[in-house]
């Protein structure tokens, strides 16, 4: 029955054994950084373009009430938005669009993709005061910092070294 039907769905071997461990290559610290900067400006531009729209649909009324806020209350605001913007993509994707750029991509402890259970542990992880100096202090051999040892996850490169010619 295979191969007469010209609309089904294209099948492909796989060529990994299944249950065999994969030999995945951790993320620097400097390519870490990286796409952090890169998520921090998306996070900000989100926040910029939301205040864009409301202002367009509530006029002055909207921006008069966010020239109001408390530092804390832009910071909650903030948060709020980082946690949905990772825990939507990390956990959609197992990527963020600083992580397509670095060629990174978040997988649990043994390569698999991660959960939005995990996606929103690192995410509201990632708010916690001085959590960005846990991965600075990380070792660097294992540079992993709260919002990954937590949800016991990890940032790997997308790509597996290729393999050695014998």
């Amino acid at each position: 029955m295979g191969g007469d039907n010209p609309y089904e769905s294209p099948r492909s071997v796989i060529d990994e054994p299944v249950g065999e461990p994969v030999a995945l290559t951790q993320a620097t610290k400097l390519r870490r950084f990286v796409h952090w900067m890169i998520d921090r400006v998306i996070v900000l531009g989100l926040l910029f373009l939301a205040l864009v729209v409301a202002a367009i649909v509530g006029g002055d009324e909207v921006l008069d009430w966010a020239e109001r806020l408390a530092w804390w209350q832009e910071q909650l605001i903030t948060f709020a938005l980082i946690i949905v913007y990772y825990t939507l993509m990390e956990g959609a994707t197992g990527t963020t669009i600083g992580k397509l750029v670095t060629g990174t991509r978040v997988v649990d402890e043994a390569g698999r993709g991660i959960t939005f259970g995990q996606a929103l542990l690192r995410s509201v992880s990632r708010v916690v005061p001085f959590e960005a100096f846990s991965v600075l202090l990380a070792d660097d051999d294992d540079p992993r910092g709260w919002h990954d040892r937590w949800p016991r996850t990890r940032v790997v490169l997308k790509r597996r070294p290729a393999a050695v010619q014998e």
